[in-house]
């Protein structure tokens, strides 16, 4: 467990970390979980970061909207380690403005549940999505699901002031229905005021 400092706690909403190693399933962990709960009319917000392999190698990732489920190119890999980044991947700038958008506060406090995939070495470092997360920690959606690399971790949570928050190991067998029970927790109340 990880906790988190009271200035996240004062913006009345809750965070849950999603982690493990890389192509541990992260992503599909918590796409699997959306697919699950589609149907209790969620409102659903953030961004996704799917995989694309070629060849037995990451090539690349694409991100999903989704709030719109469109979807555009977010990165693509490199022959060679980025000098500057030591990334093995190049990030489009229209991935990075469509992410931008998906993550923009003022549509995002509409939402059940802001999801943000990945936040790994670029936000441990402030950069990449840092900016957006701590943008929508201020506002009131529910539940935030952040889908952190393992050794982005401490950094991460140190970075966000993360203090006491449930920790989601997606290469756990029961991840899914950990996730699911950590979710309820918070949307269960959430949906049921909302309907009175």
């Amino acid at each position: 467990m990880y906790h988190r400092r009271d200035h996240v706690r004062a913006a009345g909403n809750s965070v849950i970390l999603v982690t493990g190693g890389k192509h541990c399933g992260k992503t599909t962990l918590v796409a699997d979980f959306i697919a699950s709960v589609s149907g209790q009319g969620l409102r659903i917000a953030g961004i996704l970061a799917t995989g694309l392999w070629r060849d037995s190698l990451r090539a690349g990732f694409d991100l999903v909207n989704l709030s719109d489920g469109r979807t555009c190119p977010l990165a693509r890999r490199r022959p060679q380690p980025d000098p500057h980044h030591r990334l093995m991947f190049d990030f489009l700038e229209a991935g990075m403005r469509a992410g931008a958008q998906a993550l923009d506060p003022r549509l995002c406090r509409r939402a059940d549940m802001v999801v943000v995939d990945e936040v790994g070495k670029l936000e441990a470092r402030g950069e990449g999505w840092t900016p957006h997360i701590k943008a929508l920690l201020t506002i009131d959606p529910p539940l935030f699901i952040l889908i952190v690399r393992l050794d982005c971790m401490q950094r991460i949570c140190d970075l966000f002031g993360f203090d006491d928050v449930p920790v989601i190991d997606a290469r756990q067998p029961q991840a899914l229905d950990h996730l699911r029970a950590a979710a309820e927790r918070v949307l269960a109340p959430h949906l049921k005021a909302r309907q009175n």
